[in-house]
Protein backbone atom coordinates (compact mmCIF):
# COMPACT_ATOMS: atom_id res chain seq x y z
CA UNK A 1 0.00 0.00 0.00
CA UNK A 2 1.17 3.50 -0.82
CA UNK A 3 2.68 5.16 2.33
CA UNK A 4 0.46 8.22 1.93
CA UNK A 5 -2.69 6.10 1.94
CA UNK A 6 -1.42 3.97 4.82
CA UNK A 7 -0.77 7.09 6.89
CA UNK A 8 -4.17 8.57 5.98
CA UNK A 9 -5.91 5.32 6.96
CA UNK A 10 -4.12 5.30 10.33
CA UNK A 11 -5.02 8.97 10.80
CA UNK A 12 -8.70 8.27 10.11
CA UNK A 13 -8.76 5.37 12.58
CA UNK A 14 -7.09 7.43 15.28
CA UNK A 15 -9.42 10.36 14.61
CA UNK A 16 -12.50 8.19 15.09
CA UNK A 17 -11.06 6.65 18.26
CA UNK A 18 -10.25 10.06 19.73
CA UNK A 19 -13.62 11.51 18.79
CA UNK A 20 -15.40 8.49 20.29
CA UNK A 21 -13.36 8.70 23.48
CA UNK A 22 -13.95 12.46 23.78
CA UNK A 23 -17.70 12.19 23.23
CA UNK A 24 -17.93 9.32 25.75
CA UNK A 25 -16.01 11.36 28.32
CA UNK A 26 -18.24 14.42 27.79
CA UNK A 27 -21.44 12.38 28.12
CA UNK A 28 -20.25 10.64 31.30
CA UNK A 29 -19.05 13.97 32.73
CA UNK A 30 -22.41 15.66 32.10
CA UNK A 31 -24.36 12.75 33.57
CA UNK A 32 -22.15 12.72 36.66
CA UNK A 33 -22.47 16.49 37.06
CA UNK A 34 -26.26 16.23 36.88
CA UNK A 35 -26.20 13.45 39.49
CA UNK A 36 -24.15 15.62 41.86
CA UNK A 37 -26.53 18.55 41.32
CA UNK A 38 -29.51 16.35 42.18
CA UNK A 39 -27.66 14.95 45.20
CA UNK A 40 -27.00 18.41 46.62
CA UNK A 41 -30.63 19.35 46.11
CA UNK A 42 -32.30 16.11 47.29
CA UNK A 43 -30.30 12.82 47.61
CA UNK A 44 -33.23 10.42 46.97
CA UNK A 45 -33.88 12.24 43.70
CA UNK A 46 -30.24 11.69 42.69
CA UNK A 47 -30.46 7.95 43.37
CA UNK A 48 -33.75 7.76 41.48
CA UNK A 49 -32.02 9.47 38.59
CA UNK A 50 -29.14 6.95 38.79
CA UNK A 51 -31.62 4.07 38.78
CA UNK A 52 -33.39 5.49 35.73
CA UNK A 53 -30.05 5.80 33.93
CA UNK A 54 -29.24 2.19 34.79
CA UNK A 55 -32.59 1.07 33.38
CA UNK A 56 -32.03 3.08 30.21
CA UNK A 57 -28.51 1.71 29.72
CA UNK A 58 -29.63 -1.85 30.40
CA UNK A 59 -32.68 -1.53 28.16
CA UNK A 60 -30.54 0.00 25.41
CA UNK A 61 -28.03 -2.84 25.66
CA UNK A 62 -30.82 -5.42 25.40
CA UNK A 63 -32.36 -3.60 22.43
CA UNK A 64 -29.03 -3.38 20.59
CA UNK A 65 -28.33 -7.03 21.34
CA UNK A 66 -31.67 -8.02 19.83
CA UNK A 67 -31.13 -5.81 16.81
CA UNK A 68 -27.70 -7.29 16.15
CA UNK A 69 -28.96 -10.85 16.67
CA UNK A 70 -31.53 -10.29 13.91
CA UNK A 71 -28.77 -10.26 11.35
CA UNK A 72 -27.39 -13.57 10.14
CA UNK A 73 -23.70 -14.19 10.51
CA UNK A 74 -21.67 -13.55 7.34
CA UNK A 75 -21.43 -16.58 5.11
CA UNK A 76 -18.03 -18.21 4.78
CA UNK A 77 -17.68 -19.66 1.32
CA UNK A 78 -15.88 -23.02 1.10
CA UNK A 79 -13.32 -23.47 -1.68
CA UNK A 80 -15.09 -23.87 -5.01
CA UNK A 81 -14.61 -27.42 -6.37
CA UNK A 82 -13.22 -27.88 -9.87
CA UNK A 83 -16.31 -28.98 -11.75
CA UNK A 84 -14.43 -29.85 -14.93
CA UNK A 85 -12.30 -32.50 -13.18
CA UNK A 86 -13.04 -35.37 -10.85
CA UNK A 87 -14.09 -33.91 -7.51
CA UNK A 88 -14.88 -35.66 -4.27
CA UNK A 89 -18.55 -35.99 -3.46
CA UNK A 90 -18.26 -34.32 -0.01
CA UNK A 91 -16.69 -31.19 -1.59
CA UNK A 92 -19.49 -30.90 -4.11
CA UNK A 93 -22.12 -31.42 -1.44
CA UNK A 94 -20.53 -28.85 0.88
CA UNK A 95 -20.37 -26.22 -1.86
CA UNK A 96 -23.94 -26.93 -3.00
CA UNK A 97 -25.10 -26.51 0.61
CA UNK A 98 -23.32 -23.16 0.77
CA UNK A 99 -24.99 -22.00 -2.48
CA UNK A 100 -28.37 -23.08 -1.13
CA UNK A 101 -27.77 -20.97 1.98
CA UNK A 102 -26.68 -18.05 -0.24
CA UNK A 103 -29.89 -18.41 -2.25
CA UNK A 104 -31.83 -18.34 1.02
CA UNK A 105 -30.16 -15.05 1.94
CA UNK A 106 -31.15 -13.59 -1.43
CA UNK A 107 -34.76 -14.57 -0.77
CA UNK A 108 -34.70 -12.19 2.21
CA UNK A 109 -33.53 -9.26 0.10
CA UNK A 110 -36.40 -6.73 -0.28
CA UNK A 111 -34.87 -5.09 -3.37
CA UNK A 112 -35.70 -7.91 -5.81
CA UNK A 113 -38.81 -8.51 -7.92
CA UNK A 114 -41.60 -11.02 -7.06
CA UNK A 115 -40.58 -13.29 -9.95
CA UNK A 116 -37.06 -13.41 -8.53
CA UNK A 117 -38.29 -14.78 -5.22
CA UNK A 118 -40.15 -17.52 -7.08
CA UNK A 119 -36.97 -18.49 -8.97
CA UNK A 120 -35.01 -18.55 -5.71
CA UNK A 121 -37.67 -20.71 -4.08
CA UNK A 122 -37.55 -23.13 -7.02
CA UNK A 123 -33.76 -23.39 -6.67
CA UNK A 124 -34.04 -24.21 -2.98
CA UNK A 125 -36.71 -26.78 -3.77
CA UNK A 126 -34.36 -28.34 -6.32
CA UNK A 127 -31.64 -28.55 -3.69
CA UNK A 128 -33.96 -30.37 -1.27
CA UNK A 129 -35.07 -32.71 -4.02
CA UNK A 130 -31.50 -33.62 -4.98
CA UNK A 131 -30.46 -34.14 -1.39
CA UNK A 132 -33.41 -36.46 -0.75
CA UNK A 133 -32.63 -38.87 -3.61
CA UNK A 134 -29.07 -40.10 -3.05
CA UNK A 135 -27.46 -37.61 -5.45
CA UNK A 136 -24.56 -38.36 -7.75
CA UNK A 137 -21.74 -35.94 -8.52
CA UNK A 138 -23.47 -34.96 -11.76
CA UNK A 139 -26.58 -33.89 -9.83
CA UNK A 140 -24.60 -31.51 -7.63
CA UNK A 141 -22.60 -30.19 -10.60
CA UNK A 142 -25.78 -29.35 -12.52
CA UNK A 143 -27.21 -27.61 -9.44
CA UNK A 144 -24.02 -25.56 -8.89
CA UNK A 145 -23.80 -24.52 -12.55
CA UNK A 146 -27.47 -23.55 -12.67
CA UNK A 147 -27.24 -21.38 -9.55
CA UNK A 148 -23.91 -19.75 -10.45
CA UNK A 149 -24.54 -19.18 -14.17
CA UNK A 150 -28.31 -18.74 -14.53
CA UNK A 151 -29.80 -17.70 -11.20
CA UNK A 152 -27.41 -15.38 -9.36
CA UNK A 153 -25.98 -13.17 -12.20
CA UNK A 154 -29.29 -11.49 -13.23
CA UNK A 155 -30.19 -10.88 -9.58
CA UNK A 156 -26.82 -9.30 -8.91
CA UNK A 157 -27.29 -7.18 -12.05
CA UNK A 158 -30.53 -5.80 -10.61
CA UNK A 159 -28.90 -4.96 -7.29
CA UNK A 160 -25.90 -3.47 -9.07
CA UNK A 161 -28.20 -1.17 -11.04
CA UNK A 162 -29.67 0.18 -7.81
CA UNK A 163 -26.22 0.56 -6.27
CA UNK A 164 -24.98 2.41 -9.38
CA UNK A 165 -27.69 5.03 -8.82
CA UNK A 166 -26.38 5.60 -5.31
CA UNK A 167 -22.83 5.93 -6.66
CA UNK A 168 -23.80 8.48 -9.31
CA UNK A 169 -25.68 10.61 -6.77
CA UNK A 170 -22.75 10.49 -4.35
CA UNK A 171 -20.19 11.31 -7.05
CA UNK A 172 -22.24 14.33 -8.10
CA UNK A 173 -22.63 15.58 -4.52
CA UNK A 174 -18.94 15.10 -3.70
CA UNK A 175 -17.74 16.88 -6.84
CA UNK A 176 -20.10 19.79 -6.24
CA UNK A 177 -19.16 20.02 -2.56
CA UNK A 178 -15.40 19.95 -3.14
CA UNK A 179 -15.40 22.15 -6.25
CA UNK A 180 -17.55 24.90 -4.69
CA UNK A 181 -16.25 24.64 -1.12
CA UNK A 182 -14.56 27.86 0.03
CA UNK A 183 -12.95 25.97 2.93
CA UNK A 184 -10.62 23.37 1.44
CA UNK A 185 -9.42 22.22 4.86
CA UNK A 186 -12.80 20.51 5.36
CA UNK A 187 -12.91 18.86 1.92
CA UNK A 188 -11.63 15.59 3.37
CA UNK A 189 -14.49 15.57 5.88
CA UNK A 190 -17.01 16.14 3.06
CA UNK A 191 -15.56 13.26 1.06
CA UNK A 192 -15.38 10.89 4.03
CA UNK A 193 -18.90 11.65 5.25
CA UNK A 194 -20.47 11.24 1.81
CA UNK A 195 -18.49 8.07 1.10
CA UNK A 196 -19.38 6.39 4.38
CA UNK A 197 -23.05 7.22 3.85
CA UNK A 198 -22.88 5.77 0.33
CA UNK A 199 -21.12 2.62 1.53
CA UNK A 200 -23.81 1.93 4.12
CA UNK A 201 -26.59 2.50 1.59
CA UNK A 202 -25.01 0.08 -0.89
CA UNK A 203 -24.57 -2.52 1.83
CA UNK A 204 -28.25 -2.10 2.66
CA UNK A 205 -29.12 -2.80 -1.00
CA UNK A 206 -27.25 -6.09 -0.98
CA UNK A 207 -28.21 -7.01 2.60
CA UNK A 208 -25.49 -9.60 2.70
CA UNK A 209 -23.59 -8.93 5.94
CA UNK A 210 -25.27 -6.06 7.79
CA UNK A 211 -24.00 -6.92 11.27
CA UNK A 212 -21.77 -4.12 12.66
CA UNK A 213 -18.59 -6.19 12.77
CA UNK A 214 -19.13 -7.30 9.18
CA UNK A 215 -19.87 -3.72 8.11
CA UNK A 216 -16.54 -2.63 9.55
CA UNK A 217 -14.74 -5.44 7.71
CA UNK A 218 -16.35 -4.37 4.43
CA UNK A 219 -15.31 -0.74 4.98
CA UNK A 220 -11.78 -1.83 5.88
CA UNK A 221 -11.51 -4.07 2.81
CA UNK A 222 -12.88 -1.35 0.52
CA UNK A 223 -10.44 1.26 1.79
CA UNK A 224 -7.50 -1.13 1.43
CA UNK A 225 -8.44 -1.84 -2.18
CA UNK A 226 -9.06 1.79 -3.18
CA UNK A 227 -5.87 2.91 -1.43
CA UNK A 228 -3.83 0.39 -3.40
CA UNK A 229 -5.08 1.66 -6.77
CA UNK A 230 -4.18 5.32 -6.01
CA UNK A 231 -7.05 7.08 -7.79
CA UNK A 232 -6.53 10.54 -6.36
CA UNK A 233 -3.31 11.02 -8.34
CA UNK A 234 -5.44 11.35 -11.46
CA UNK A 235 -6.62 14.74 -10.20
CA UNK A 236 -3.08 16.14 -10.54
CA UNK A 237 -2.82 15.07 -14.15
CA UNK A 238 -6.23 16.53 -14.89
CA UNK A 239 -5.22 19.90 -13.39
CA UNK A 240 -2.18 19.99 -15.68
CA UNK A 241 -4.37 19.23 -18.68
CA UNK A 242 -6.87 21.92 -17.69
CA UNK A 243 -4.07 24.50 -17.72
CA UNK A 244 -3.04 23.22 -21.14
CA UNK A 245 -6.48 23.52 -22.72
CA UNK A 246 -7.87 26.46 -20.70
CA UNK A 247 -4.79 28.54 -19.77
CA UNK A 248 -6.77 31.33 -18.06
CA UNK A 249 -8.64 28.96 -15.72
CA UNK A 250 -6.24 29.79 -12.86
CA UNK A 251 -7.26 28.84 -9.30
CA UNK A 252 -10.44 27.27 -10.63
CA UNK A 253 -8.35 24.45 -12.13
CA UNK A 254 -7.28 23.32 -8.66
CA UNK A 255 -10.87 23.29 -7.45
CA UNK A 256 -12.11 21.40 -10.50
CA UNK A 257 -9.23 18.93 -10.36
CA UNK A 258 -9.73 18.26 -6.65
CA UNK A 259 -13.48 17.88 -7.15
CA UNK A 260 -13.03 15.41 -9.99
CA UNK A 261 -10.35 13.52 -8.06
CA UNK A 262 -12.73 13.25 -5.11
CA UNK A 263 -15.52 12.13 -7.45
CA UNK A 264 -13.28 9.45 -8.93
CA UNK A 265 -12.34 8.28 -5.44
CA UNK A 266 -16.05 8.10 -4.53
CA UNK A 267 -16.85 6.14 -7.68
CA UNK A 268 -14.03 3.71 -6.91
CA UNK A 269 -15.25 3.27 -3.32
CA UNK A 270 -18.79 2.58 -4.47
CA UNK A 271 -17.74 -0.01 -7.04
CA UNK A 272 -15.38 -1.62 -4.54
CA UNK A 273 -18.34 -2.03 -2.15
CA UNK A 274 -20.33 -3.66 -4.95
CA UNK A 275 -17.48 -6.08 -5.64
CA UNK A 276 -17.19 -6.84 -1.93
CA UNK A 277 -20.90 -7.35 -1.28
CA UNK A 278 -21.70 -9.24 -4.49
CA UNK A 279 -18.95 -11.80 -4.18
CA UNK A 280 -20.06 -15.42 -4.01
CA UNK A 281 -16.55 -16.84 -3.75
CA UNK A 282 -14.17 -16.03 -0.90
CA UNK A 283 -13.12 -12.37 -1.17
CA UNK A 284 -9.48 -11.72 -2.04
CA UNK A 285 -7.84 -8.32 -1.96
CA UNK A 286 -5.55 -9.02 -4.94
CA UNK A 287 -8.48 -10.03 -7.14
CA UNK A 288 -10.47 -7.00 -6.02
CA UNK A 289 -7.56 -4.66 -6.83
CA UNK A 290 -7.19 -6.23 -10.29
CA UNK A 291 -10.92 -5.89 -10.93
CA UNK A 292 -11.00 -2.26 -9.79
CA UNK A 293 -7.93 -1.39 -11.86
CA UNK A 294 -9.47 -3.00 -14.95
CA UNK A 295 -12.60 -0.84 -14.56
CA UNK A 296 -10.83 2.39 -13.63
CA UNK A 297 -10.96 3.96 -17.10
CA UNK A 298 -14.72 3.40 -17.13
CA UNK A 299 -14.97 5.10 -13.75
CA UNK A 300 -13.26 8.20 -15.14
CA UNK A 301 -15.58 8.21 -18.16
CA UNK A 302 -18.57 8.02 -15.81
CA UNK A 303 -17.15 10.85 -13.69
CA UNK A 304 -16.63 12.91 -16.86
CA UNK A 305 -20.27 12.40 -17.89
CA UNK A 306 -21.56 13.27 -14.41
CA UNK A 307 -19.33 16.35 -14.20
CA UNK A 308 -20.24 17.75 -17.61
CA UNK A 309 -23.95 16.98 -17.22
CA UNK A 310 -24.66 17.69 -13.53
CA UNK A 311 -21.79 19.69 -12.04
CA UNK A 312 -20.56 22.01 -14.79
CA UNK A 313 -23.92 23.87 -15.12
CA UNK A 314 -23.87 24.57 -11.36
CA UNK A 315 -20.38 26.12 -11.46
CA UNK A 316 -21.07 28.09 -14.64
CA UNK A 317 -21.67 31.36 -12.77
CA UNK A 318 -18.40 31.03 -10.86
CA UNK A 319 -16.47 30.34 -14.08
CA UNK A 320 -17.96 33.46 -15.66
CA UNK A 321 -17.09 35.48 -12.54
CA UNK A 322 -13.46 34.36 -12.37
CA UNK A 323 -12.70 34.32 -16.11
CA UNK A 324 -10.99 37.36 -17.69
CA UNK A 325 -13.64 39.85 -18.94
CA UNK A 326 -12.22 39.79 -22.49
CA UNK A 327 -12.80 36.01 -22.55
CA UNK A 328 -16.40 36.12 -21.31
CA UNK A 329 -17.34 38.69 -23.99
CA UNK A 330 -16.50 36.11 -26.65
CA UNK A 331 -19.80 34.60 -27.98
CA UNK A 332 -18.22 31.15 -28.02
CA UNK A 333 -16.82 31.42 -24.49
CA UNK A 334 -18.96 28.74 -22.82
CA UNK A 335 -18.58 26.32 -25.73
CA UNK A 336 -14.80 26.76 -25.49
CA UNK A 337 -14.91 26.03 -21.74
CA UNK A 338 -16.88 22.84 -22.31
CA UNK A 339 -14.56 21.78 -25.13
CA UNK A 340 -11.47 22.49 -23.00
CA UNK A 341 -12.77 20.42 -20.08
CA UNK A 342 -13.68 17.54 -22.40
CA UNK A 343 -10.21 17.73 -23.98
CA UNK A 344 -8.57 17.68 -20.53
CA UNK A 345 -10.55 14.57 -19.64
CA UNK A 346 -9.63 12.90 -22.93
CA UNK A 347 -5.93 13.66 -22.44
CA UNK A 348 -6.08 12.25 -18.90
CA UNK A 349 -7.70 9.08 -20.22
CA UNK A 350 -4.99 8.69 -22.85
CA UNK A 351 -2.33 8.93 -20.15
CA UNK A 352 -4.21 6.62 -17.78
CA UNK A 353 -1.62 3.80 -17.52
CA UNK A 354 0.89 6.36 -16.18
CA UNK A 355 -1.42 8.19 -13.76
CA UNK A 356 -4.03 5.69 -12.64
CA UNK A 357 -2.16 2.48 -12.11
CA UNK A 358 -1.94 0.68 -8.82
CA UNK A 359 0.96 1.30 -6.54
CA UNK A 360 1.29 -1.03 -3.60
Amino acid sequence: MNPMWHNMWLWIRRLFLWIGALLTFLVVFELLRLFLAFHRFYPPLAWGYAGLLALLVGGGAIYLGRQFSRYPRPLRAPPRPRLESVTSHPELKRYARYLNTYVGRLRRNPHLQPADYEALEVAQGKYKEIRAHHPLNDDWIRFIEQVEQELIPPLHAQLRGQAEKEIRASVRDVMLGVTLSPYHHIDLLIVLYRNFAMIFRIMAIYVTTPAPAAQWRIIRDVMRVVATVNFLYVGRNLIENLFSFIPWVGPMADDIGQGIGAGLFTSACGHAVIERCATVQPWEKSAAVASLSAQSREFLRDVKNIFTRDVLPDIKRRIFTEAPPEKTRDPGFWANVQQGINSAFDATLRNWPRVGGGGA
